[in-house]
């Protein structure tokens, strides 16, 4: 089996909406699911939704997997399959405010009554 696409994934996704569900999961190598999907259309949407979410992950655990049958947790910084975000640790010199420093400054900004 060769590398999945992101994009191609996408776009099985995608059939989704034109009541093809679960094409995308048969892709990436999750057969049985797939064919759930594409007989309750998509868990009624309701997968079909959270798994637009969730395609990047799958893509990237079926190209590490190479076609095996275990599992890996999938990172959770992945947003779409597009998209990715990653927080950066803060920069060197940089301290976090104290809580007196807020608790200090929203009274600046907020009249006592």
């Amino acid at each position: 089996m060769g590398r999945k696409s992101g994009f191609v994934a996408f776009i099985l996704w995608g059939c989704g909406l034109f009541l093809l569900c679960g094409l995308h999961r048969i892709y990436v190598g999750r057969f049985w699911t797939g064919l759930l999907w594409f007989f309750t259309l998509g868990l009624c949407g309701v997968g079909q939704l959270i798994d637009l979410f969730r395609l990047g992950d799958m893509v990237r655990v079926a190209n590490s997997e190479g076609g095996g049958s275990s599992r890996h947790s999938a990172p959770a910084n992945t947003v779409a399959p597009v998209f990715n975000v990653t927080v950066n640790a803060m920069p060197a010199g940089m301290m976090p405010a104290a809580p007196e420093q807020i608790e200090g400054s929203t009274r600046r900004l907020l009249p006592r009554r």
